[in-house]
């Protein structure tokens, strides 16, 4: 989500890791039970500890070795079904910003990174055992400022979820009804309105059964567009592939490394793929076979595309847009329109969660949320996630570019720069040295990168809109 679903906490994950008498998910996406003294209120003299280190806090001896949970092998299949999605989609446009030797380093250097993400994640949880959710590893390491750098990151992006899929479905919308020459606008409202009453759903697991017909339609989609790429001749503006593309401004090559950093996404759900886990300590297996997948998949469909289409076709669309529209292309959309509902319907859910928790908390108890005034809040803050994603996908309808900007709010940090800063809060004398150093490294490259990305894709965001509206 990359997906069906990013923004999710592992639906299927959660709901297979808990008993009969369990089966509602009702924690919200931000857990405001726990809370963690910083790292230099809570340390203690133990053995084996030096500075930076805490005390865990005590394990669950409800869950602890009881066998309960979820195997490496379906933990692999869940967050293979939660990562390859849209990102897959702007590849051979990151290939024809960059050229071949670049977008290939690119993606080698994110496919590593995410091998060792999933590292990081563990060794937080095995020290955190009790975390549940990413703010509070950050509450274990950091207090207040760790849940701060939580929400100005990972939660922010969570944010800006719903806008790329209601984007995508307005662009979906339109190809399916190539022959009506539907408008954006008609499009997009028909999108707001379809959410509307979907938005309103409050259970996350009420959507998890359909969630598999995300998965599959985002593999029909994939399918038909590789076969199509193959197939369809190249027009006579053809530019061949080059090793290495001159970029047309300072800002394209940020929003194409940040479109392949968006591919290999999701570690937002991370935390409740590895805490349902029966062996928390292969999440890394897991993880690595995730990321073997994605690689090869996006290899192909990046490089393929590079090599049939060259660099000449509108770089701000997705690959379902850009090919040529009859029947076959039709089904496609109507592949990733369905991936894309699903995946809207659940984002919208933690978007609504996250803004109540943090401006209303009181809506978010089991008794207040079933109450008029909790539906109505719901409503109101669900009305607005779509209002917002209604208005940028109308003014700004530059899929590969949002999907950029997305990106380096939160993705970078997320994955890499706060695991890295609150792995040497929690324990970094306990890391090899070589393990510290790079973590060291990690944390100003993510964060430098971040920044850049932001002010690179908003730059590139209105030399967009500015041509289009010339």
């Amino acid at each position: 989500m990359q997906e069906v679903h990013r923004g999710v906490e592992g639906i299927h994950l959660g709901i297979a890791a808990m008993g009969p008498e369990d089966r509602q998910i009702k924690e919200p996406l931000i857990n405001d039970e726990r809370h963690y003294l910083p790292a230099h209120q809570e340390h203690t003299a133990g053995e084996g500890s030096g500075p930076g280190d805490v005390e865990a806090p005590p394990e669950d001896p409800e869950n602890k070795g009881n066998g309960v949970g979820v195997t490496v092998l379906m933990t692999t299949f869940i967050m293979l079904g939660d990562m390859l999605g849209l990102g897959s989609l702007t590849l051979p446009s990151v290939f024809a910003r960059l050229g071949w030797a670049p977008a290939l380093a690119v993606i080698a250097i994110c496919a590593l990174g995410t091998i060792y993400s999933g590292r990081l994640f563990t060794l937080l949880v095995e020290k955190v055992p009790n975390a549940h959710v990413f703010d509070d590893l950050g509450g274990a390491a950091m207090g207040v400022w760790g849940r701060r750098l939580t929400y100005c990151t990972v939660y922010l992006t969570i944010l800006g979820e719903p806008i790329i899929f209601h984007l995508t479905s307005m662009e979906a919308l339109q190809q399916i009804f190539y022959q009506s020459r539907l408008s954006q606008g008609l499009a997009a409202a028909i999108v707001a309105a379809v959410m509307l009453p979907l938005g309103q759903i409050r259970g996350i697991e009420d959507v998890s059964a359909v969630s598999v017909l995300g998965t599959v339609g985002m593999l029909v989609a994939l399918t038909i567009a590789a076969i199509k790429i193959c197939l369809t001749p190249r027009v006579e503006s053809y530019s061949p592939p080059e090793i290495f593309h001159k970029p047309e401004s300072p800002s394209t090559p940020f929003v194409a490394f940040f479109d392949a950093v968006f591919t290999f996404g999701g570690q937002v759900n991370w935390m409740r793929y590895v805490t349902s886990m029966k062996q928390p300590q292969q999440f890394p297996r897991a993880v690595a076979a995730v990321t073997s997948v994605m690689t090869v998949a996006y290899l192909a469909v990046g490089s393929v595309g590079y090599y049939r289409l060259g660099s000449h076709f509108d770089l701000t669309k997705p690959l379902t847009s850009i090919l040529p529209q009859d029947a076959w292309l039709m089904a496609a959309n109507i592949g990733l329109l369905a991936h894309c509902i699903v995946a809207y319907m659940i984002n919208l859910n933690i978007w609504t969660h996250l803004l109540l928790h943090l401006f209303a908390p009181s809506m978010n108890g089991e008794e207040e949320s079933s109450s008029w005034r909790g539906r109505s809040a719901w409503a109101l803050v669900s009305i607005a996630g779509i209002g917002l994603s209604w208005a940028v996908s109308v003014t700004f309808p530059y899929f590969s570019t949002v999907m950029a900007i997305i990106a380096a709010l939160g993705d970078l940090a997320g994955a890499y720069a706060l695991p890295a800063l609150f792995v040497l809060y929690l324990m970094r004398h306990r890391l090899p040295k070589w393990e510290r150093v790079l973590c060291y490294f990690v944390i100003p490259i993510s964060l430098a990168l971040s920044a850049v990305g932001i002010i690179s894709s908003v730059r590139e965001l209105i030399s967009e809109y500015q041509g289009h509206h010339t």
